[in-house]
């Protein structure tokens, strides 16, 4: 069941603020994320607020639908013509993070790769433990190949917890012998969270996540299963016979320890993969696309690179109101 689609007039903003002060406002705000005496929904809140700045570009349309049973955001292009399907997995440590909140980083990737996009609303914990918000996504996924959409121009992207969830969704597909996208994106993908319930996550300069919150948000994901399961924990599975993986990390993040050991597992098995890493800059440094040039310049690429794997024949829109993101 669909709503209306509503038109955005929001400019696409084009601004820059030195990286320094970002970096101060992030660890401004983490003593809030690290308290255990602020609430779940008071955090999720103040991710809202930090995933909202990212504003889309001018002329996108959102719609808000439901697909196997989830709720999902559907982001179509400023433009009537697209070149595939961008699924897109939000980040927020499992239990925060919301598809609407991440309207405005996805609108910038897929115009970047051409594509338009869907976010499913996965379930969250600690309402919904492993392997719930699994279950979901490969739901979504799989309804949308019922429905008609074309793998070959199709891909899956995440970043943080979402893109642990895209490679896990991935190796679920292959090990369930369902059809794979043409491409996978991570995002400083969390991949190990074994780690974080042993306590063992390095500390780094990141201005906002420490090893303390990856910690208490694995266990809550994880609940009695063990933290190893490739489904929660990517990096302990078998990464054979996945599609091209492109990987994007940051040099002060504590989390790209995971992407290191994607990388090493993936050169082993198929030789290479597509890892760009960012010295200096944060987890999740593509949320500021709209006022940190190196976070344009990311999502930019990024959305190039994922473009590149996909068949190139472009779909047309036929009229300004057709919701369809299905390939043919």
């Amino acid at each position: 069941m669909s709503t209306p689609v509503l038109p955005r007039s929001s400019e696409k903003v084009v601004m820059n603020i030195r990286r320094s002060i970002i970096r101060a406002g992030l660890r401004s705000s983490r003593p809030l994320f690290a308290s255990r005496r602020v609430s779940v929904g008071v955090k999720r809140r103040m991710v809202e607020m930090v995933t909202g700045a990212a504003r889309p570009p001018r002329g996108t349309r959102f719609e808000r639908v439901t697909i196997a049973g989830v709720p999902v955001e559907r982001v179509l292009p400023p433009h009537p013509r697209i070149r595939g399907t961008l699924i897109y997995l939000h980040g927020g440590g499992y239990a925060l993070g919301s598809a609407k909140g991440y309207r405005g980083l996805v609108a910038h990737l897929a115009a970047a790769a051409g594509m338009a996009a869907v976010i499913p609303d996965y379930s969250r914990s600690p309402a919904a433990r492993y392997p719930i918000a699994l279950e979901e996504v490969v739901a979504v996924y799989s309804q949308l190949i019922d429905d008609g959409l074309d793998p070959e121009t199709t891909v899956i992207a995440g970043d943080s917890a979402g893109g642990g969830l895209t490679l896990a969704m991935a190796m679920t597909l292959r090990d369930h012998g369902i059809a794979a996208p043409a491409a996978l994106g991570l995002i400083s993908p969390w991949a190990d969270l074994a780690i974080d319930v042993d306590e063992l996550r390095p500390a780094l300069r990141d201005p906002l996540i420490l090893p303390s919150m990856t910690a208490e948000w694995a266990r809550r994901y994880a609940g009695n299963h063990d933290p190893r399961t490739p489904g929660i924990s990517p990096v302990h599975g078998d990464l054979t016979g996945l599609p091209p993986i492109v990987i994007h990390t940051a040099g002060d993040d504590p989390i790209s320890v995971d992407a290191d050991r994607i990388e090493a597992a993936l050169v082993a098995v198929a030789g290479s993969v597509d890892h760009r890493r960012f010295d200096t800059l944060w987890h999740d440094f593509h949320l500021q696309v709209s006022i940190l040039a190196e976070a344009r310049e990311a999502v930019a690429d990024l959305g190039a690179a994922l473009g590149r794997h996909i068949v190139t024949t472009e779909l047309l829109l036929a009229h300004p109101d057709n919701t369809k993101v299905a390939s043919t």
